[in-house]
């Protein structure tokens, strides 16, 4: 019974303290008489002291208190834990938070190297963690986590499981949940505090750089990009001094800023002509963006593959081989991009060709209505899963820029062909997609005049509601 009681002061963190504690008690317990005569003061000492100094020295072990020593030991009562978040005792890769009902949040981000069932089993039993992986299975594998995305485990305030979400992207999440003993896994819409922002610039250098000048993530600049690539082509046309307005969603949670939502409404000046671009609910309920007069602007073919970029070889039958330094018909365009660039499929169409093209290096090959083939060439890799026969929708990212096969720096040899021959992509004209229909172009209507009072300033920002343009 010693040992144990030794060895339970050792366990408390603090064994200096514990043997010294331990060693008082064998003293007390063990050489009562001799710790008593030494312990004993001469009246002539305590008589030139007061009251309570004599009773300090008499016991020089009265600073220790059984009471409050012991009282270490408790475990502490979960309503009296703070309720802010801080790292968990248990492992500190985790943020504890006791909240208000007495439940325990444990939140984390998938790290490289991390598994479900290993992340699991850190915050529960090996069959409790067994079991949420099943449960997941049929409706989000939780064998596809990704590195950075969050989690939170939910204990309630018995200490038992309740839940564990995991984000699946910005717009969902899987909840498995226990009641009762049974596992149940659902697909839940994220729920966000969404503000409305007007984000407006003038370039300098580049379209990047000015949205970052405005504190904003330069992904707005891609989503900006999107909404006008099929009138605007963003390689070979902007300019310094083009400007632009952006109606955005920005979307928060617990305060904190998690990305971007829709772009409501956005205009774009370029050399001195001004697009303009309207979000609003097709009769399916598909969010599209229109100009003014409710023309789709999206069209059936991207100007470009790639964004952000510039051309290095124009469509040329006459041009000189940088490699073979013979006069060769460069039938296509070439994009000079970094390394690892995404590219993409201009339009919708199945997938006829992914593999080694010889001088093309790695290479796809797609085919679209109307005759249309389109061919990308001296790619660094694929999209993940592309293959033959796999169908493909424009904008879709297929594979990556890369210096493959007879190529003296990374690009893309962007070509296209109707009906079997090769034609200048830029040459191309496209129909748009098709506009609001007659029946809700008075709807529409409204929600243009209503964005124009917002990116004017006629119409507090505040005042936006998300419900007004879905339905």
């Amino acid at each position: 019974m010693k040992k144990l009681f030794f060895r339970r002061i050792l366990a408390n963190g603090i064994p200096a303290r514990g043997m010294l504690f331990a060693c008082v008690c064998v003293c007390m317990v063990c050489l009562p008489g001799q710790a008593s005569a030494a312990l004993s003061v001469p009246e002539s000492i305590g008589s030139e002291v007061s009251s309570g100094e004599n009773e300090r020295v008499a016991n020089p072990f009265s600073f220790f208190s059984f009471e409050s020593f012991f009282n270490e030991e408790k475990e502490e009562d979960p309503a009296s834990v703070d309720s802010g978040p801080s790292p968990w005792a248990e492992n500190e890769r985790y943020i504890a938070e006791r909240l208000e009902d007495g439940s325990l949040s444990l939140s984390g981000t998938v790290e490289n190297g991390d598994t479900a069932g290993g992340i699991l089993q850190e915050l529960t039993t090996v069959s409790e963690a067994y079991s949420i992986v099943q449960a997941a299975e049929d409706t989000w594998s939780l064998r596809k986590i990704i590195v950075g995305q969050p989690f939170v485990f939910m204990r309630n305030q018995a200490g038992e499981f309740s839940s564990f979400t995991y984000e699946v992207n910005k717009d969902e999440q899987l909840v498995v949940s226990c009641e009762n003993g049974k596992f149940r896994a659902s697909l839940e819409k994220i729920s966000y505090d969404i503000e409305l922002a007007l984000v407006k610039g003038q370039i300098d250098s580049s379209l990047f750089d000015c949205v970052a000048s405005q504190g904003e993530d330069p992904l707005l600049a891609i989503r900006l990009a999107r909404v006008f690539e099929c009138e605007i082509n963003f390689i070979n046309d902007i300019r310094e001094q083009d400007s632009f307005e952006v109606l955005v969603e920005k979307r928060y949670r617990k305060g904190e800023f998690k990305g971007y939502g829709h772009i409501l409404a956005a205009w774009f000046t370029n050399r001195g002509k001004r697009f303009e671009a309207y979000l609003f609910a097709d009769a399916d309920g598909t969010l599209h963006h229109y100009n003014s007069r409710g023309e789709a602007l999206q069209m059936a073919l991207l100007k470009a593959p790639l964004a952000f970029t510039r051309v290095s070889s124009k469509f040329n039958l006459k041009r000189r081989h940088p490699i073979l330094g013979v006069v060769r018909p460069h039938e296509g365009i070439d994009y000079a991009a970094p390394h690892g660039t995404p590219v993409r499929s201009v339009a919708d169409g199945v997938v006829t060709r992914a593999g080694w093209g010889q001088g093309y290096g790695n290479m796809i090959v797609i085919k679209h209505r109307n005759g249309l083939e389109t061919q990308y060439a001296h790619l660094a890799g694929f999209a993940k899963k592309l293959k033959k026969g796999e169908k493909v929708e424009r904008g879709d990212v297929i594979g990556f820029v890369g210096a493959t096969g007879l190529a003296t720096g990374p690009h893309l040899d962007f070509r296209m062909r109707r009906n079997g021959k090769f034609v200048n992509p830029a040459d191309i004209i496209v129909p748009r997609e098709d506009p609001v229909d007659k029946l809700h172009m008075g709807e529409f209507q409204q929600q243009v005049a209503l964005s124009r009072a917002f990116l004017s300033g006629e119409t507090e920002l505040a005042e936006y509601s998300p419900a007004e343009w879905t339905r």
